[in-house]
């Protein structure tokens, strides 16, 4: 179980430990499940991309929203945000330099 706090929103997350020794994360799965669809990669989650003024990490795609699917934290303070796949393909090309 991992915990954290982030300004005062308190969260809990719970994963479930596989025989590796690693722990199985729902959100990952699903990420890489669907990242496809958005134009990204599944190794895309976790991944940091910057707007220019902020940095932001990938950590899920919900697709009850249509527009804005892909769930990020700023960094470094976790804080959450939702961004259209298209503005985050973008700054990931522009990071890699193939934009």
């Amino acid at each position: 179980m991992i915990s954290g706090v982030s300004g005062s929103n308190v969260g809990v997350k719970v994963g479930i430990p596989l025989a590796d020794g690693t722990v199985f994360d729902p959100e990952k799965a699903k990420f890489e499940l669907l990242a496809n669809n958005y134009g990204l990669s599944p190794d895309d989650f976790g991944r940091e991309f910057s707007t220019g003024r902020e940095t932001f990490r990938m950590v899920g795609i919900e697709t009850r929203r249509p527009k804005y699917p892909i769930n990020v934290e700023r960094q470094p303070d976790r804080q959450g945000f939702k961004f259209t796949a298209e503005n985050v393909v973008m700054c990931l090309k522009a990071m890699d330099g193939t934009e």
